[in-house]
């Protein structure tokens, strides 16, 4: 009984150990394997510091390269001094060029206004005739009836007539303003508003009137007039400081020395009047008609046509090269 509980205790004594050593070498090698581990993963960190670091550096000295002003080396120096000698230069050319540009502006102004002075005077150098011609003038048009009608009758008779027309009345009868271009017969303008507050207010409104009208004719017709009849006549609204604004634009002013009246005679008696008139000056004075494109006129005008048909009167238009007929 002894020898077997000896043998069992020296069983389990070599197990134990066997046991033990076991239990030993597991946790060396399980010491040994987490020890590699650890050591792997601070061996990954410090790989990955090290590049974080670098990218950190490399990332840094971009930008110092980059925010690091340039070395002035001889070529870049060279090229900053042509790109400055460049740029100057177009400054100075643009500033020359910008005042050739302003005194050829104020030369062509100047022209254009000494032209307008002497435009009028150089044109004029011959005086109406004062034979049996006759210069039929018409104020007030054009009139939306009585104006073709005048019309009809000027072709009749082979008859030429000037017209001094009012702004707001050509632009209401274009076609009209158009045929009577397109027939021979001279244009001029009677201003805009026909109101002695307004065109005689001051030079400069006087001449705005006449130019509108002017401009409208030459939209219109294409001719640049400037045969110019103020409303009521030169005397006594054409004062020093109104003429001396009209010469300037060139604009050559007539007045008339037969007035037909016929905005008074209702039955036709202007046309007594003209004849009357005519044969009082003829030979002596050139024969300037005013009349006015209403129906009146019109219906009346082929007697006056006829008179001087038959009488030998060559009934002309006004031309710029004419001396005008002024008041005095």
């Amino acid at each position: 009984m002894k020898d077997t509980s000896k043998k069992r205790r020296k069983k389990l004594n070599r197990l134990g150990k066997l046991t033990l050593g076991l239990i030993v070498v597991f946790t060396v090698i399980l010491t040994v394997f987490v020890t590699e581990i650890v050591a792997d993963k601070k061996v990954e960190a410090e790989k990955g510091t090290e590049q974080a670091v670098k990218s950190e550096v490399k990332t840094n000295k971009i930008s110092k390269e980059e925010t690091q002003p340039k070395k002035n080396t001889p070529d870049t120096v060279e090229q900053e001094k042509t790109k400055d000698e460049e740029s100057s230069s177009h400054k100075e050319t643009d500033g020359s060029e910008e005042k050739s540009n302003s005194v050829e502006e104020k030369q062509k102004k100047q022209e254009e206004q000494e032209n307008k002075e002497t435009d009028s005077s150089k044109k004029q150098t011959s005086a109406p005739e004062t034979g049996k011609v006759v210069y039929l003038t018409f104020d007030d048009g054009p009139h939306p009836t009585a104006s073709k009608e005048i019309l009809q009758l000027l072709d009749q008779y082979d008859a030429k007539a000037t017209y001094f027309m009012l702004e707001p009345n050509m632009k209401n009868n274009t076609d009209v303003v158009q045929e009577m271009a397109e027939k021979g017969h001279a244009i001029g303008v009677h201003g805009v508003t026909h109101e002695v507050s307004k065109i005689y207010q001051s030079p400069q409104s006087f001449v705005q009137e006449m130019n509108q009208g002017i401009d409208f004719i030459h939209k219109t017709t294409g001719i640049n007039t400037k045969l110019v009849r103020a409303p009521y006549g030169s005397n006594p609204y054409i004062t020093p400081p109104f003429k001396e604004a009209s010469d300037k634009e060139g604009f050559i002013l007539w007045d008339w020395n037969i007035d037909s009246v016929d905005w008074k005679y209702k039955n036709g008696g202007f046309v007594d009047t003209i004849i009357q008139r005519s044969n009082q000056l003829v030979g002596k004075e050139p024969l300037i008609v005013l009349m006015h494109e209403k129906p009146n006129t019109a219906r009346h005008l082929e007697r006056l046509l006829q008179f001087y048909k038959e009488n030998g009167y060559d009934m002309r238009a006004i031309d710029e090269s004419m001396q005008p007929i002024q008041f005095k």
